[in-house]
């Protein structure tokens, strides 16, 4: 009978540790689940953020395409300087608001 006994409060106290580390477990859980939810916020925010900056680039580009016929070779590189230049602006520009 004794024996019978303590077999039965080794499985409650086991069968406590297992609900204690559920609880614990079911905590984490929802941590995460806000912390995707957070990060899934970021992406979108930030694939906003690269799609406009795509519909920027292929509007300099088709600016540059209509608005320019130059053959002079060193016109293109100073136009492919600024450009990089520009691109090096927006980008420090999105750099700065991601710290932000």
């Amino acid at each position: 009978m004794q024996k019978l006994l303590s077999k039965t409060n080794g499985v409650i106290e086991k069968a406590r540790k297992l609900n204690a580390l559920y609880m614990k477990l079911q905590g984490a859980h929802g941590e995460l689940q806000g912390e995707l939810k957070r990060m899934q916020l970021a992406l979108e925010a930030e694939q906003l953020k690269n799609s406009e900056l795509n519909n920027k680039i292929k509007i300099i580009k088709l600016a540059q395409n209509i608005g320019s016929e130059r053959t002079d070779e060193n016109a293109e590189v100073l136009e492919l300087k600024r450009k990089v230049n520009e691109y090096i602006r927006e980008i420090d520009n999105c750099i700065a608001m991601l710290n932000d």
